[in-house]
């Protein structure tokens, strides 16, 4: 089933790997002092969220599978599980009002990050397609595949992405922008200036959201 903050934690877990908009070129963010997703969710909305839920999936997917009690099978008696504590009812749903705001502030995070991997232009089919196989071994499913594809290939400009932009989601979206690029070129850093301008986030801003993602203003 689609999910849009899945989506958008898988693009940011490849986006600090290194392996986002032309990246492979560049330097590794795991050195950047990244701050964890739980960390990020502090202050940074559906951005810290998407991270925190990548984040959570990533170990558990990676988590080793439980190994059995040395001599079961093999006449050793196994102790009985221990039993179960008291119950713990399930979470309330989210109303469905706030899950299609989600989905959709999700999407346009998503696509800030798209939009920005695209600023050095070196977003190529090839890199396309490497970004959907790691999406693709994480576990994706073919409609968020399908989603990041088209995404991929129609990308937002700067202009479409800042008269899409709600004022409530301003900060986010310069976030998510950041997470996706280095800033290590003259495109990068002018397509962020650029940015901050349209979106009215002035320098102190810009500087509190470069501490909290550990990168440099």
């Amino acid at each position: 089933m689609f999910n849009a903050e899945r989506l958008l934690g898988q693009l940011m877990g490849q986006a600090m790997g290194g392996q986002l908009g032309g990246r492979k070129k560049k330097k590794h963010r795991g050195g950047f002092g990244m701050p964890s997703g739980g960390q990020m969710a502090v202050g940074l909305g559906v951005l810290g969220v998407a991270m925190a839920a990548y984040e959570h999936y990533s170990q558990k997917s990676a988590a080793p599978a439980p190994q059995p009690m040395a001599g079961a099978g093999l006449g050793t008696a196994v102790p009985p599980p221990a039993p179960p504590g008291p119950a713990v009812p399930p979470p309330a749903p989210p109303a469905a009002a706030d899950t299609a705001l989600r989905t959709e502030q999700a999407m346009h995070l998503l696509r800030s990050m798209i939009t920005a991997a695209h600023a050095d232009g070196l977003m190529d089919p090839e890199e396309r397609d490497a970004i959907l196989d790691r999406a693709r071994e994480a576990g994706l499913d073919p409609e968020e595949l399908q989603m990041l594809d088209a995404e991929m290939r129609a990308p937002f400009t700067l202009d479409q992405l800042v008269v899409r932009t709600p004022v409530a989601l301003r900060a986010e979206t310069y976030a998510a922008a950041l997470v996706a690029i280095t800033a290590d070129t003259d495109e990068e850093r002018a397509f962020l200036d650029r940015l901050a301008g349209s979106l009215e986030i002035d320098q102190a801003t810009r500087r509190d959201l470069h501490a909290r993602l550990g990168l440099d203003a």
